[in-house]
């Protein structure tokens, strides 16, 4: 997909999707906050927790490393994958 035909995307409404367990997406609370962070899944259930400000490249996919916090979030968005390397 290039920039010619990519989808515009949406945010999510954490009512109508969660994003996978530590999956590394833009959050917000809808009410002028938003940041970096990834939803974290426990026994007891799950919350949400903010980056800490070091990110990287994993397997084709962005993410960052998040702090334990009990964040509220009511909206998402997916970060897209890494870029192809370039030869």
């Amino acid at each position: 997909m290039n920039y010619l035909t990519t989808k515009i995307m949406e945010w999510i409404n954490v009512k109508d999707k969660l994003p996978e367990n530590l999956e590394t997406v833009f959050i917000s609370n809808g009410n002028g906050w938003t940041s970096i962070g990834c939803l974290v899944q426990t026994n007891e259930g799950y919350h949400w927790a903010e980056t800490n400000g070091i990110i990287y490249e994993e397997n084709g996919k962005i993410v960052s490393e998040c702090e334990s916090d009990d964040l509220d979030v009511v909206l998402w968005f997916p970060f897209p994958d890494a870029p192809n390397k370039i030869n």
